[in-house]
């Protein structure tokens, strides 16, 4: 919504601007009504990138454990490294979606952080996930979350599901600028330093 109410109030300045500067008298010329035109498909391009950008990255509503896979598939599809903090990821089952985990693994583009690794887990550990534990640290995280393109801060986001009793499942996607997003990161990196301590010890 604040993108839509940005890209308005910007359209208001241009039109302004375009009248303020307009002759008085007599029409444009032919190279000032085509770099009107220019500047309208540019600006009309980039309000309509941003705002489909927005909409995708808004919460969004899942009523099935169906319409949540169908989630997790096209967002790992089509995203980079993945960072997923869950208690034991039993999404992972899904034919599909294991089979997009299996070549993340293997490309080193995959990170658990669970707290008890199924055998799903621990057989994408040996394709090359890195996966930690950290039910055995004494964590308990309530929070689940994957943070997306995870190292690439241009692109990276965080996808962050939450439920109440009766109520349908909801996700939202919270970019690198959000302070959940760093939250997250905050989370992941205190987790992976009790886990090297503990290996210490």
């Amino acid at each position: 919504m604040k993108s839509i109410l940005s890209w308005l109030a910007a359209a208001a300045s241009l039109i302004g601007l375009f009248f303020t500067l307009r002759p008085l008298e007599g029409g444009l010329t032919a190279t000032q009504v085509g770099f009107v035109c220019l500047v309208v498909l540019i600006f009309g391009a980039a309000a309509v990138a941003d705002i489909r950008d927005e909409l995708r990255r808004a919460a969004k509503t899942y009523k099935t454990d169906a319409d949540i896979n169908a989630y997790m598939y096209a967002m790992l599809r089509k995203s980079g490294k993945c960072d997923v903090c869950s208690r034991d990821a039993s999404w992972i089952t899904e034919k599909r979606i294991y089979a997009i985990l299996q070549q993340k693994a293997s490309r080193g583009e995959l990170t658990f952080l669970v707290h008890h690794a199924t055998h799903e887990i621990r057989a994408l550990a040996q394709l090359g996930a890195e996966v930690i534990e950290y039910g055995a640290l004494g964590f308990n995280p309530v929070t689940r979350f994957t943070v997306v393109n995870a190292g690439n801060k241009a692109s990276s986001y965080v996808a962050i599901g939450r439920k109440k009793p009766n109520e349908p499942h909801i996700i939202e996607e919270l970019d690198a600028s959000h302070p959940t997003y760093s939250m997250a990161q905050d989370l992941i990196r205190s987790i992976r330093a009790a886990n090297d301590q503990s290996k210490k010890n």
